[in-house]
């Protein structure tokens, strides 16, 4: 939520000391507490934090252990603290201290990441977000914007690229980092006279996240189509997170063996290769997906899963093979040249029916990056806003 969002709710209304810890009221009805020690350890003090560079420079284990306030005040937006060990207050912007409250129920931490995605299916393909590429370039609103919808939904679709070859290469480096992996740099995705992955065929590509012979897989991918003279070809695309909640409700043993037991992926040519032992399904603390590997040709064969269970996985692998393809999960979309997908490799799968090389040309090129990179690029957006 950025800051302009939480400044209603973020006007301090009273406040209580108890014995170890602050209870800040907010006008909004709403209650946090923040014990001292982890308000000593972030105070923004000239003595403990750095304003230049915006860091910490006090250790953690200076704080003192039974530390306690001698008193507090406050504006609407600004709480001094009063120590009992020493004169100089610890000063807090209310903004800072409600984004950064941690005094909420176990329900609002472990679905936190699950609230903030949308969930999508098939009708997605009428809805999906669109923006105009040269206004995400020029216009650091517009792409703060296009990065947040990317964060809920994991796909967006942008408009009016220019079909000049590493154009990608272009839009990486405004907004973050080409990821360097061991094929190409940027990919030219065309049928290809001697292929090494079914991607340079003309032939349909199943639903797959890419590059899953990484231990990291890259976790952003644009996707430009630069020319697509074909009849077929079409792009389609599933919400991996929203199948891995739909095996969670339909069968949650056989969620428990893909995300229990790892497998191989290799990808290779005549001059690289790589290799993984990955889980398929690799879920965060909460239990909402985090990583997402799923590409069947590329998966090696089956040696890590105990004798007994071999044909519990298999049932468990079809059982979310069919989610994934279900028609009802699925969106496809014919791309026209200036068009290009952003997906998130970590969580959407993508794939294509099969056409006939011999209609014409389709190229399409693509980067990779990082989210990191790109959801650190719309902090600094949303941080130039704030203050412009």
């Amino acid at each position: 939520m950025s800051a302009q969002a939480m400044t209603g709710q973020s006007v301090i209304s009273a406040t209580t000391l108890a014995s170890d810890h602050l209870i800040v009221s907010w006008s909004e009805g709403e209650t946090s507490r923040f014990h001292y020690q982890w308000l000593r350890d972030n105070c923004h003090s000239n003595s403990r934090y750095n304003h230049t560079t915006g860091e910490r420079v006090a250790a953690t284990e200076t704080v003192p252990p039974a530390l306690t306030a001698r008193g507090v005040s406050f504006t609407d937006h600004t709480l001094h603290i009063h120590w009992s060990d020493t004169e100089e207050p610890s000063v807090f912007d209310s903004v800072w201290l409600y984004a950064h409250a941690y005094d909420y129920d176990h329900e609002r931490s472990t679905d936190s990441l699950r609230r903030c995605r949308n969930f999508w299916d098939t009708s997605y393909a009428n809805t999906i977000t669109r923006f105009d590429y040269s206004s995400v370039l020029t216009n650091d609103a517009i792409a703060a914007s296009m990065i947040t919808e990317f964060e809920r939904t994991g796909l967006v679709l942008l408009r009016h690229v220019p079909t000049k070859t590493n154009e990608v290469e272009r839009f990486a480096n405004h907004l973050a980092y080409v990821r360097e992996i061991a094929f190409d740099r940027v990919a030219d995705i065309r049928v290809k006279v001697d292929p090494y992955t079914l991607g340079f065929t003309s032939q349909a590509l199943p639903m797959h996240t890419d590059c899953s012979g990484y231990s990291w897989p890259p976790n952003v991918m644009l996707f430009h189509c630069l020319s697509n003279d074909v009849a077929g070809g079409a792009s389609c695309y599933v919400d991996g997170a929203a199948v891995v909640e739909q095996l969670r409700i339909r069968d949650p043993e056989a969620l428990r063996l893909l995300s229990t037991y790892k497998v191989s992926f290799r990808l290779y040519s005549n001059q690289s290769e790589t290799l993984s032992h990955s889980l398929l399904i690799t879920l965060n603390d909460d239990g909402s997906l985090a990583i997402l590997r799923y590409a069947n040709w590329t998966t090696q064969p089956l040696s890590t899963v105990p004798f007994n269970q071999v044909t519990a996985w298999y049932d468990a692998y079809r059982t979310f093979a069919e989610l994934i393809n279900d028609p009802a999960n699925m969106i496809t979309h014919r791309c026209e040249p200036g068009e290009a997908f952003l997906i998130d490799n970590h969580r959407v799968l993508h794939g294509r029916t099969a056409f006939d090389a011999q209609e014409g040309v389709r190229h399409f090129q693509q980067v990779y990056m990082e989210a990191d990179d790109l959801f650190g690029r719309r902090r600094v957006l949303e941080s130039r806003a704030l203050t412009s």
